[in-house]
């Protein structure tokens, strides 16, 4: 091989090797907080919550930023942000109706269904508004009344509406 081949090659090889060593222009990945590398999570109303220390015998709880250098002290654990016992996960979201915390979601035919007391001797549904999703205080109030009545929620297979305006 050629002196000024070799050179060329040896020039070409030592800058595919410096190429491949720069560093990357890729960014750290941020949490929902703007933190590198973070543990913050949004929930499904797209509200940002980080990780706590909760105290399970003075119930106190705290954020935290970074898990890794927090030091926990005595009952102290943490907790992620979307464990089912955060009281404030997923607390801001409303549904398809516009209510804060409703149970009304939007279908495969793109309607919006909530969710209505059905009468199982007469056959008969009734549209109830479900405030922060209690179902409770309509449940009550009807089945005083009567015992034939179940609360039929959007999803449920028995809903003879969910995906019925599809065409």
């Amino acid at each position: 091989m050629k002196p000024k081949m070799k050179t060329i090659l040896s020039v070409c090889m030592l800058t595919v090797l410096l190429y491949a060593c720069t560093k990357s222009d890729s960014r750290v990945p941020l949490d929902c907080m703007g933190i590198e590398n973070g543990t913050a999570i949004s929930d499904d109303c797209r509200d940002c919550h980080k990780w706590t220390v909760y105290n399970h015998v003075t119930h106190a709880v705290r954020e935290v930023n970074d898990t890794t250098n927090e030091v926990l002290g005595d009952n102290e654990m943490f907790a992620s942000p979307n464990n089912p016992m955060n009281p404030v996960w997923n607390t801001n979201c409303t549904d398809c109706d516009g209510v804060l915390n409703g149970v009304a979601v939007v279908d495969s035919c793109g309607d919006c269904q909530g969710a209505f007391l059905y009468n199982f001797t007469t056959h008969n549904p009734m549209d109830i508004v479900m405030l922060g999703g209690d179902t409770s205080g309509a449940a009550a109030t009807v089945s005083a009344a009567t015992d034939s009545i179940i609360i039929i929620l959007p999803e449920h297979p028995m809903n003879s509406y969910w995906n019925s305006g599809c065409k």
